[in-house]
């Protein structure tokens, strides 16, 4: 079984039940730390053309998620047709 521990809301104000960590756990790491390294995103310029400028994505998405809501009846009528 465990016990609840409790940490002082102010470092210099504790109260009667607060834990006090002990030696091992406040001790700052030594040695090598290995540094954060982040790459630089590549980007590509491209020139905007008339046909990326007249494209509505939201339309498109729209249509798309029609078609796939409706895919299951579409190919049940095409086999009764059959």
């Amino acid at each position: 079984m465990t016990t609840l521990v409790i940490f002082p809301r102010r470092a210099g104000k504790t109260k009667a039940g607060d834990y006090s960590a002990p030696k091992e756990l406040t001790i700052q790491p030594r040695g090598h730390v290995l540094p954060i390294v982040r790459d630089k995103p590549v980007t590509d310029l491209v020139k905007i053309t008339e046909e990326m400028r007249s494209f509505n994505a939201y339309a498109k998405l729209r249509v798309e998620r029609a078609n796939k809501r409706h895919l299951g009846a579409r190919l049940k009528r095409a086999a009764e047709a059959k």
